[in-house]
């Protein structure tokens, strides 16, 4: 969510009064009359379209649209629609990593303040699919979801969905579901002052998108965006610690502890400089005059160095890491997600780590501890997790995770008048 955060919070109050003023018994009628009780048979999308009935719009009085509504988004980007497929795979995807996820805790939650109606009360009233990236052409950036006065969420890129990589549809889709859900539920119950003072003089929000998410972590910010404003820092924390294993979140803190150095390397340097194990990434290049690159800007790890530049290393070989920054970013970090925890449990009956576990075992193939399985360690030192949504079904191995969560829909081609 980029674009429309200040439109969002400004309709807080009233979204605020529409979701609590309900008892438990006064959820009435679709708030959608022009939705039609009986879908149209012939119709090509009638399987999906049967399935976001019985399965979004009755049961959470919500509508889920993939049609491509000129009054629904903002015109003033170069939009295409999602297609038929990847919207059934949002779909069914969206309902079995997001609601059913939520509804699972919830029905096993033995707070007070667990909500049985928790999505229904506190879910968007609208899911909207866009099949391309909402592309801010004066920044460089990207939308990849938004979310509007607590009522509606929009999901960019849908067909980009790849369900064989785990990670991408991680980076893509399901932290921004995750990311939009919690700006609706801040926008209904406010976090603590507490937490907007802890880094209140460190938030850049004109000039956020030109940090990097690992350098941005050692101020105390799980991603850049994060460091935006509080709101964002919030959500960010939360999206992201349910959605990565405890390895890749220890590795998170690991990368708050080090310092970090923009740095010019002429062109001749350049292959020493990505060999010497401090190198991350390359943020820009000037060319020479024939167009060739002379000077790389890159960001490295800031490490005990000698005079010529070289890193210098202990007695088992390892670098030796700076924090130059003088910050605690772990410690910062951490501070902060205990508060997220607490918002989390007491105003809505959620405990996050259980919250984690839960949608890391539907993404993942699990072991018997509950802990995800490693597929393999590339040479970056990333760990793959083995994708559950590629895995067989325990009911019939010839057929994936992936397979059943489609059948959902396609089981009703077998009503469709031809």
């Amino acid at each position: 969510m980029k674009k429309n955060i200040i439109y969002a919070l400004m309709l807080a109050m009233s979204s605020f009064a529409v979701f609590t003023s309900c008892s438990d018994d006064e959820f009435g009628d679709t708030i959608f009359p022009e939705v039609s009780d009986v879908l149209d048979r012939s119709s090509a999308t009638f399987p999906l379209d049967t399935f976001l009935v019985e399965n979004y719009l009755n049961p959470y009085n919500m509508k889920f649209t993939y049609r491509l509504e000129d009054t629904e988004v903002d015109m003033n980007y170069n939009l295409s629609p999602a297609s038929y497929d990847k919207a059934l795979d949002m779909a069914v995807l969206t309902k079995y990593l997001w609601y059913d996820v939520y509804e699972t805790i919830i029905a096993n939650s033995t707070s007070e303040v667990a909500d049985k109606f928790f999505m229904k009360r506190y879910g968007p009233k609208m899911i909207m699919l866009v099949g391309s990236p909402a592309i801010n052409e004066s920044s460089g950036t990207e939308d990849r979801g938004l979310a509007e006065g607590g009522v509606k969420i929009t999901l960019y890129a849908v067909n980009e969905l790849d369900e064989t990589n785990m990670a991408e549809l991680n980076n893509l889709f399901f932290r921004t579901m995750h990311h939009e859900f919690n700006h609706i539920l801040n926008q209904n119950i406010a976090f603590s002052d507490e937490f907007k003072d802890i880094s209140s003089g460190s938030y850049d929000p004109m000039n956020w998108q030109e940090k990097q998410d690992i350098a941005a972590r050692t101020s105390g910010f799980i991603t850049a965006y994060a460091s935006k404003d509080y709101n964002e820092d919030f959500v960010e924390l939360v999206a992201n610690y349910i959605i990565v294993t405890a390895e890749q979140w220890e590795q998170y803190l690991v990368d708050a502890t080090r310092g970090y150095e923009e740095v010019d390397i002429d062109a001749t340097d350049i292959n020493q400089a990505l060999l010497d194990g401090t190198y991350i990434t390359t943020v820009e290049t000037t060319d020479d005059a024939m167009g060739n690159p002379s000077v790389y800007k890159i960001l490295r790890y800031t490490v005990n160095r000698d005079e010529d530049g070289t890193p210098i290393r202990d007695e088992e070989g390892n670098l030796i890491y700076i924090d130059s920054d003088a910050i605690d970013g772990r410690a910062i970090i951490e501070q902060k997600l205990e508060m997220c925890r607490e918002y989390m449990l007491d105003y809505f009956g959620i405990d996050m780590d259980e919250l984690r576990q839960a949608v890391l075992s539907r993404m993942y193939v699990t072991d018997a501890s509950g802990q995800p399985v490693v597929d393999e360690i590339k040479e970056n030192g990333e760990i793959v997790y083995e994708n559950k949504l590629l895995s067989p079904t325990v009911s019939d191995p010839a057929q994936t995770v992936m397979d059943s969560l489609r059948y959902q829909v396609t089981r009703f081609e077998s009503l469709q008048v031809q």
